[in-house]
């Protein structure tokens, strides 16, 4: 710790450059040597050098310099002094104690001895006394400054504390309404698509065309709305921290082969093929939570399918990188424009976009899709295809979180 101890200090004189003509006072055993004809920078720390510099500068310059705090080895340990320094004529009288109380009463000290030194010595304690009544002035006054704003800064953090807990209540009752209306719309909506599915399977002659048309506009609107109803439950469970993992080994081959023929269907009916491309490496088992990566692998495929253009290929490659699964799935479609690449994870944002024969999305599927990677410990990211079109880039741990 620094060395302070009231009435302790050093005086000397030195010529303008800086080196010590005569030592009038020094109570300090220091590590550096400490006589006339040594530059009184060299007995200060190397690391201060240039700071002593600009002390001596500013005094030599300005006629003198006060409440520089300069360090100063000693066989003790490290001290940290406060210097003063006036100039004397052609000669340069520098003072330093362990404190600004001291460095004035050491001159107040120096003031009892008569010698040729003592008048300017009551110069330079005249003006080290306004100079220090300035400093402890403006010490105050910045602290009674941060004492206030600390005080402010205090009732910030509780009414902050008080905001936040109010808004997890609301965020809870939020998803609990979510999840509470989700479940009660989506068993007639699940009736009014079967009911529609079942009138549009009738060979019946006496069904005119029209009739057709809306009840086929009624289905696929209902099928919307049950997709919503089922991402709203997805994510108010989700946001409500109930993402529930059954973590268990299950067949990689497998997985991706029921997901890929689920998606082969909608593809078909744009034309667009699906392809598995891997180097024979992958692990036959994974531990992983089935339906919750099925989930991901349905959305990232149907997006794909969604996005491409008719009579073009979907791309699933898969390898393996240490411990870790990087599965990737492209589609040909425009790409991803550069503003919405970053808010393409966040629900009902406005990178939800429309497919490339007007499919509609929810805008929660892929934020549901980041939640479920990043609980099994993974990593999801999008970029565009130099070639064109839009690549999804999972990371999954091969053996679960």
């Amino acid at each position: 710790m620094p060395h302070r101890s009231a009435g302790k200090g050093f005086v000397v004189i030195c010529d303008v450059s800086g080196t010590i003509e005569q030592i009038i006072r020094n109570e300090y055993d220091l590590t550096r040597e400490f006589s006339a004809g040594v530059p009184i920078a060299e007995i200060f720390d190397e690391a201060c050098l240039e700071k002593v510099l600009l002390f001596l500068d500013e005094a030599r310059t300005k006629g003198s310099a006060f409440d520089w705090e300069l360090v100063i080895p000693l066989h003790a340990g490290i001290s940290t002094m406060h210097c003063a320094a006036a100039l004397l004529e052609d000669k340069l009288l520098v003072v330093g104690a362990g404190s600004r109380d001291s460095t004035i009463q050491v001159i107040e000290e120096m003031l009892k001895i008569n010698n040729e030194q003592t008048n300017h010595l009551r110069i330079l304690m005249k003006e080290l006394q306004n100079a220090s009544s300035k400093l402890k002035a403006h010490d105050q006054s910045i602290y009674d400054e941060l004492t206030h704003l600390n005080n402010q800064l205090s009732g910030m953090q509780r009414e902050l504390l008080k905001k936040n807990h109010e808004l997890a209540q609301l965020n809870q009752q939020k998803n609990y309404f979510l999840g509470m209306a989700a479940h009660d719309l989506r068993s007639p909506l699940g009736t009014i698509v079967s009911y529609s599915e079942f009138l549009l399977d009738q060979e019946r002659e006496h069904t005119p065309e029209d009739d057709r048309e809306l009840v086929g506009t009624i289905r696929k609107s209902s099928e919307f709305m049950l997709g919503l109803i089922n991402d709203l439950l997805d994510i108010s469970k989700i946001e409500s921290g109930n993402l529930n993992l059954n973590l268990l080994p299950l067949s990689l081959h497998d997985l991706i082969s029921r997901s890929v023929e689920v998606n082969r269907v909608l593809a078909i009916k744009k034309g667009i093929g699906i392809q598995e491309v891997h180097d024979g490496t992958l692990p036959e088992t994974v531990v992983w939570d089935g339906p919750k990566i099925e989930q991901v692998l349905n959305n990232l495929l149907g997006n794909a399918i969604k996005f491409s253009h008719p009579h073009n290929t979907v791309t699933v490659r898969l390898s393996v990188d240490d411990t870790r699964l990087l599965l990737q799935v492209e589609d040909k479609g425009d790409g991803l424009p550069a503003e919405i690449i970053d808010h393409l994870f966040i629900p009902f944002s406005k990178a939800s976009r429309v497919g490339t024969q007007g499919e509609k999305g929810t805008g929660l599927g892929l934020a549901i899709v980041r939640r479920i990677v990043e609980g099994h410990g993974g990593e999801i990211r999008a970029e565009n295809i130099p070639e064109g079109g839009t690549r999804f880039v999972v990371t999954l741990p091969l053996g679960g979180v």
